[in-house]
């Protein structure tokens, strides 16, 4: 209001036409005048130099210098000046954009102003978040392209050692798989065999299916989707759907045609990855399949979700009813390697057929799965595919066709049906013409440009292609690219509960006309209690499509960022070799400093992620006052998620594996001067990291590379990166010490005696070098009985014969009559003063849990191929065989040493049953458990 200092809410701005200056709520409007203070369109401030017309423009503009440089020039335009100011202050505004700096309106421009800014803001953390997020989700499919190889060499190993135990075929087939595994090779009859209890409480399905059953089936589904359908009724549907599907498709490619007569539809869905509201949410947009209404299903239905199961049933019993007018493309995670991952890591069919099903159930969808067709051509003018198009020039459809789809999705891509089969299913599109590498999905992947899309629709005689694979970047539910000749779409909204993104479908009318239809799909809970109070047929929605708020992508910010770090901390645990080369090759002095760029650097370097880490740092680490970070404070801290208690462990396996290693060390029995020249064999008197590895090397310690930079890590702690080699070695031994468990260590009137005699033995001389020497009397360079007890009765110690007898027994260690210096040491410990005991002994373990996780994946090939039927446990040497062909194949350090291996053995098979559940230990190793949320019902 006039003559206020600030506005009412609900003020409203007027713009009078022909007016020269904007009216405040009673009409009048506010003047300007040369010399005045003013704001420019809300934002820059300045002083009126010059009001009128000008020869540049129509109307009346206002000539302003501002307070700051940020003008176009002096005053003067196109040779005419009507004011005159400092270089980089002038500008010329019309009217219409200026206002006083002390009306309300000024100050409500600037408040618009602030809060557009932060909008924009707030847009491009949300964006730059889910880029993040989304190149992370991407980094673990292509993990999974990249233990293929690794898969190979683990799966040509155990046939050669194990060929009686072969329970994966070659060619990799779920058919034979599922056979060896004891499923019956016709699929009509699974099912038949299995009872279904008085107690179950979901839906029944019987034979011949009509549209009734099934529609009681989706209202249960709609209504109670906690209580599964009973697994007599799965493997029935999916039988059929396998035998139907078999003898429709003759080859890899199906023919649809969008269904006829003016209410004909066919609804494409992009990926619903197990989000059942999504797919019951467009199912009540557009309406069940019938003869009328059609749906295609462009692949990755099952993983990331938990309820796959659901979605793939409604959709193959209505398949059983229309056979026509409903099909499912096979996408990328219709995959049983895929599937078998954890759902934080990808995958999630798996654990969802077991939760819900069991493992025979999971292993008649990866039967479907290889059933399910390429792609499909619809109405012979819109080809969908999953992935996208081919990195061969030339390719027809008639070439898909010929594709052997009927086995797992290949990894290498040399052979040309191998590569065709892959793209289906892996590709990208890009901006730029050409084919070019997509090195953030993984080995053998494809991007292609516009020129490939144009080229393979005109040599088809096809009008468009539609595939999915992926999220847009815009975080809408489609992307049109390629001049409008590819569509993706994307189905599933606010993806992984995560990333605030629309979902899509896209649906052809009988005229082959499209639409494209968004949704922000409401919760599953919210949909079930519309369902339970509608009956049947819920009704169209015709609101308007929510809109995603500030306050929905601050929600969605929060979870990505969190996801995000927890990812990046497995990823760095994993690279932690690689960061610390990185980081000591600039860190020349030995500080355990470096820039804040550096760190950028070594991250992007050694993690082969192309992140914000500009941003990212400021969570990830702490930057002091001179712009450093301490990276090996950095990488002590990063440490792999592992759940001893989930994976059945037994306490005191760390300290067993770092016995067992210095034990080795222990048995190589050289003398002093060996054993100071193994650590210093340039006779400097300090222990370098070469030195260090050369020593190990010559002790046949067997400890893998990642191991021993481990302890390098934690016992290299002085500025040069280098230790006196007495220094070096207490600090090793106490890392030894630490290792004895109560029940190996001697008594404690013999631990007391040892006591004694090590403070006097070494608090006279003041080193063990010096002590052990001295002791030495005939200079061999070990310490014999006869000179041990000599030096002890000069102690003057009150040891009677049996005491000291008990002394030695525990200090000759190896029980060879005399004692090493490392023997010696061993007995008589220092105090650590540096933090290294629990430092070393979690490094080496740390090593081997990050190795293990980084190759779980392999890990978990080795394992199921002793375990064809999913039963989730081993033998202990199977286990162990399972271990050691990962060891044997892994393209770099094994992950553990064949003693660790019979370590880990002891403590995970803690009953000695000699039975290992091998699937518990492979959970353990996930980061971010994440805990199904619907409990079991009484049919699983």
């Amino acid at each position: 209001p006039a003559g206020s200092s600030t506005p009412s809410s609900g003020f409203v701005w007027q713009r009078r036409l022909g007016g020269t200056g904007y009216a405040d709520m009673s009409g009048k409007e506010e003047q300007i005048a040369v010399g005045q203070k003013v704001v420019i369109l809300g934002k820059r401030k300045g002083t009126v130099r010059f009001i009128g017309a000008t020869a540049f423009g129509p109307g009346e503009w206002v000539g302003i210098e501002l307070e700051k440089p940020t003008g176009s020039h002096d005053g003067g335009v196109k040779g005419q000046r009507y004011f005159s100011c400092p270089a980089g202050h002038g500008l010329y505004v019309q009217r219409a954009g200026v206002l006083p700096s002390n009306s309300w309106q000024a100050a409500a421009s600037q408040i618009q102003s602030l809060l557009r800014g932060r909008k924009d803001r707030q847009e491009t953390d949300y964006k730059r978040a889910f880029q993040t997020w989304n190149a992370m989700d991407m980094e673990e499919e292509s993990q999974f392209l990249d233990q293929s190889a690794t898969i190979t060499r683990v799966e040509h190993m155990l046939r050669a050692y194990h060929p009686a135990s072969s329970a994966t075929p070659n060619g990799n087939s779920a058919v034979a798989l599922s056979i060896t595994g004891g499923l019956s090779p016709n699929s009509l009859e699974w099912g038949a065999d299995i009872s279904v209890e008085p107690g179950y409480e979901g839906p029944h399905i019987t034979w011949p299916l009509t549209l009734k059953n099934v529609e009681t089936v989706l209202h249960h589904i709609r209504t109670k989707p906690e209580i599964a359908i009973h697994k007599k009724y799965v493997a029935e549907v999916v039988g059929r759907a396998c035998d139907l599907m078999s003898k429709q498709l003759k080859d890899s490619v199906f023919d649809m045609a969008v269904p006829t007569g003016n209410e004909g539809k066919l609804v494409i869905c992009g990926d619903t990855h197990g989000q059942l509201a999504d797919f019951l949410w467009v199912l009540k947009q557009n309406g069940e399949p019938s003869e009328q209404t059609g749906y295609l299903l462009n692949g990755d239905v099952a993983d990331r979700g938990e309820d796959a199961s659901e979605i793939l049933m409604i959709a193959l019993m209505y398949k059983l009813l229309y056979p026509e007018n409903v099909m499912i493309n096979r996408g990328n995670h219709e995959n049983l390697e895929m599937n078998r991952r954890a759902l934080e890591h990808g995958g999630g069919f798996f654990d969802e057929c077991k939760r819900k099903y069991d493992a025979t159930i999971f292993m008649m969808f990866q039967q479907l799965f290889e059933i399910f067709p390429l792609a499909t051509v619809v109405s012979k003018r819109v080809f969908v595919v999953h992935g996208g198009l081919f990195r061969r020039d030339g390719v027809l459809v008639q070439h898909i066709r010929t594709i052997n789809r009927r086995r797992q999705c290949p990894t290498s891509t040399e052979a040309i049906e191998d590569a065709l089969m892959f793209d289906c299913m892996w590709a990208d599109p890009q901006d730029f013409p050409g084919v070019s590498r997509a090195a953030h999905r993984g080995a053998n992947c494809i991007r292609f440009g516009p020129d490939v899309t144009k080229r393979f629709l005109g040599n088809n005689s096809l009008s468009l292609c539609i595939r999915s694979h992926e999220v847009p970047n815009s975080l809408r539910g489609f992307e049109d690219k390629h001049d409008g000749r590819l569509i993706t779409v994307f189905t599933a909204s606010n993806y992984c509960g995560q990333t605030g993104n629309y979902g899509a479908v896209v649906i052809f009318h009988c005229d082959m006309s499209y639409t494209v239809e968004e949704h922000m799909a409401p919760s599953l809970d919210s949909l079930v209690a519309e369902y339970s109070q509608t009956g049947m047929t819920p009704s169209r929605t015709e609101e308007p499509v929510k809109q995603v708020t500030a306050e929905d992508m601050s929600v969605s910010m929060d979870k990505m960022n969190a996801d995000i770090m927890d990812k990046l901390r497995q990823k760095i645990v994993q690279h932690k070799d690689d960061l610390w080369w990185y980081w000591m090759q600039i860190d020349t002095k030995g500080t355990g400093k470096v820039s804040a760029a550096h760190w950028r650097q070594g991250m992007s370097s050694a993690l082969q992620l192309d992140l914000p880490w500009f941003n990212l740092q400021k969570t990830l680490c702490k930057i002091d006052a001179q712009g450093n970070i301490d990276y090996k404070a950095f990488l002590d801290e990063s440490q792999p998620d592992f759940a001893y208690d989930q994976a059945g462990f037994e306490p005191g396996w760390e300290n067993k594996v770092v016995l067992k290693f210095y034990e080795n060390m222990l048995k190589s029995d050289m003398t002093l001067k060996q054993t100071l020249s193994m650590f210093d064999s340039d006779g400097d008197g300090l222990v370098s990291p070469t030195e260090f590895r050369q020593a190990l090397n010559v002790a046949q310690s067997g400890l893998p590379e990642p191991q021993v930079n481990a302890i390098l890590r934690l016992i290299d702690r002085d500025e040069s990166g280098r230790l006196r080699v007495a220094d070096f070695l207490d600090r090793f031994q106490v890392v030894y010490s630490s290792g004895k468990s109560d029940a190996e260590k001697p008594p404690p009137e013999v631990q007391e005696n040892l006591g004694k005699i090590g403070r006097l033995l070494i608090g006279s001389a003041g080193s063990r070098v010096a002590v052990f020497e001295k002791i030495d009397v005939n200079g061999d360079g070990y310490v014999d009985q006869g000179e041990f007890f000599g030096a002890v009765k000069t102690l003057k110690l009150p040891l009677n014969e049996s005491e000291m007898a008990a002394v030695w027994k525990v200090v000759d260690a190896n029980g060879d009559g005399h004692l090493n210096y490392l023997e010696f040491c061993a007995a008589f410990q220092v105090t650590d003063k540096t933090g290294t005991k629990d430092q070393a002994l979690r490094g080496i373990i740390d090593s081997i849990l990050a190795s293990l996780q980084k190759n779980s994946m392999s890990l978990a090939f080795a394992f199921r191929y002793f375990d064809p039927t999913g039963k989730g446990t081993l033998l202990r040497d199977d286990f162990k065989a399972g271990m050691k062909a990962l060891n044997a194949s892994n393209n770099g350090p094994a992950p553990c040493t064949d003693e660790q291996l019979e370590v880990l053995c002891d403590f995970i098979d803690a009953d000695n049953d000699g039975n290992i559940d091998y699937q518990e230990f492979l959970n353990a190793f996930s980061a971010n458990k994440k805990n199904m949320s619907r409990a079991s019902s009484a049919a699983r």
